[in-house]
């Protein structure tokens, strides 16, 4: 596996062996406004289960329920689960954190990123099990385009998608400081490796920051660290 792995593996493997039953769990809106700030520490948020057997979630955004307009959420898959074939009618986005995830298009190991464009539909499963970040309903009906992006061990930064909105896997070698100021649209981060500062203090792997486009903060982006970061797609 590639640099993120290690860290996304150990978050995988300390799951809860019974999380939340379906009926406790919430239908409810989390950071559903995208005007506001949110954070969330991953290592110490809650699991929770999905409609499929074997498989579970942290939920970071989320505006209604299983049909839902818009979902943030970490996804874990244990061995030989699966998801029965769905559509998403405005899209699909995922990283795949540790392990390997499937469907009837192809395995995708971990640092794989991938985009589904509105209208397409699926049956995703993992032989192996496997952990990814997927973001649901926030295309624009216009994008068109599925993309694959493969896992790079290069130490480099990379863009990962451009046009309406940006999406980039960074690496930097010295601190870097990202705000809203300088990209306009807001900002959304997934530490993957490293370390960064916000609000006031430091934050480790596994954090999860979305700024709105009318934030005055900054994420101090540590050198040597990891993080995904997808920018303009929270209004101006």
């Amino acid at each position: 596996m590639i640099a993120l792995d290690p860290f996304w593996r150990r978050l995988y493997e300390s799951r809860p062996d019974n999380a939340l039953s379906a009926r406790e769990t919430p239908v409810t809106a989390l950071n559903a406004d995208l005007s506001q700030p949110a954070i969330i520490n991953t290592e110490r948020a809650q699991w929770v289960p999905s409609p499929a057997p074997g498989v579970q979630r942290i939920m970071l955004e989320r505006n209604g329920g299983e049909k839902t307009t818009r979902a943030t959420s970490l996804v874990a898959y244990e061995p030989n689960s699966r998801f029965d074939g769905h559509t998403h009618p405005l899209g699909e986005e995922f990283l795949v954190l540790a392990g390997v995830f499937s469907d009837e298009s192809g395995d995708y190991p971990a640092g794989t990123y991938v985009r589904n464009p509105p209208g397409s539909d699926h049956k995703p499963f993992s032989e192996t099990g496997c952990l990814i970040l997927v973001k649901l309903q926030q295309f624009r009906p216009d994008d068109q385009t599925r993309l694959v992006i493969e896992p790079t061990a290069t130490g480099e930064s990379s863009t990962l998608f451009s046009g309406y909105e940006q999406v980039q896997l960074l690496r930097p070698a010295d601190i870097i400081n990202l705000s809203a100021e300088d990209h306009p649209g807001g900002i959304e981060l997934l530490l993957l490796n490293g370390a960064c500062t916000y609000a006031g203090r430091p934050w480790g792997p596994g954090t999860w920051i979305r700024l709105p486009a009318t934030s005055l903060s900054t994420i101090e982006l540590a050198g040597s660290a990891e993080a995904w970061v997808k920018t303009g797609h929270l209004g101006g």
